[in-house]
């Protein structure tokens, strides 16, 4: 796809937008968030990255995309594809968030790049936030978004009923729909099985890219504060089994059956 300079000017125009969101920090997310994910919470502080439950803006009918993410344009650049999607980043916790303290978390467009890749033309949006309690900065954040077109439809790597490889399982649908909701995602590739296949072309319900990245932060962080890097490489859908595989040099991943990495991470203390 050819990028007219018109539509590339109005997207790099983004860049500096700015928003602030304030959150009391409710313990409910967080317990909800760690019943979810079989390890509920201990203490009344939030490990890295759970605090993607928090700061969530609901938005109105009318800036809700065909997707029901907020429709591009209103913050993010109206990129010209029709897929957008949590391609990766980084999270510097310097010090833990508090429960039930309100928090202020400041939200900035960073960069706006456009690039050619294997699939075509993509738009990668990089995205800063951070975030500060009692007036102490807590956790600084770096999150990139890619746009890009649909492409081929993605392959099914086992069907529904097909046995699940020793030593990997499958995320549920049980739990996209609820991680959806405590956190505030509408993204319809996550619930709506119809819409994956009929409209996104994808074989079943694709599993969030910051659930996996917060079960391998889990899987790899050690105790105090540290910076915890991913990047996802390729889909995982709840048909797909997959495992977790942390070394000791602070490297860890989400390999799928097929041998493929879907995501690959890094914690590094400070």
């Amino acid at each position: 796809m050819h990028i007219d300079p018109e539509t590339r000017a109005a997207c790099e125009a983004t860049i500096g937008r700015e928003r602030v969101i304030d959150d009391s920090l409710a313990p409910e997310a967080a317990v909800k968030l760690g019943i979810l994910l079989g390890r509920p919470l201990a203490g009344d502080t939030l490990p890295p990255t759970w605090h993607w439950a928090y700061f969530n803006l609901g938005y109105a009918e009318a800036d809700q995309g065909y997707d029901l993410h907020e429709r591009t344009g209103i913050f993010l650049p109206a990129a010209p594809f029709p897929r957008r999607m949590w391609a990766g980043g980084s999270v510097t916790q310097h010090r833990p968030l508090r429960l039930g303290q309100p928090a202020r978390q400041r939200v900035r467009v960073a960069s706006v790049d456009f690039k050619e890749g294997r699939s075509g033309a993509m738009c990668f949006v990089g995205v800063d936030y951070s975030v500060e309690q009692a007036g102490a900065l807590c956790i600084e954040e770096r999150r990139t978004i890619v746009y890009r077109d649909r492409g081929a439809p993605a392959p099914a790597l086992r069907q529904p009923g097909d046995p699940v490889p020793e030593g990997f399982r499958c995320y549920a649908d049980g739990q996209l729909f609820f991680y959806s909701a405590v956190t505030h995602n509408g993204h319809r590739i996550h619930w709506d099985r119809d819409f994956c296949r009929q409209t996104e072309g994808y074989p079943d319900l694709v599993v969030h890219g910051p659930m996996m990245a917060t079960d391998l932060c889990d899987a790899m962080r050690g105790a105090g504060a540290g910076r915890f890097t991913y990047r996802a490489l390729a889909p995982v859908f709840v048909t797909t089994p997959v495992r977790i595989e942390t070394g000791g040099d602070g490297a860890g991943r989400m390999l799928r059956s097929d041998g493929e990495t879907s995501m690959e991470a890094r914690w590094t203390p400070l």
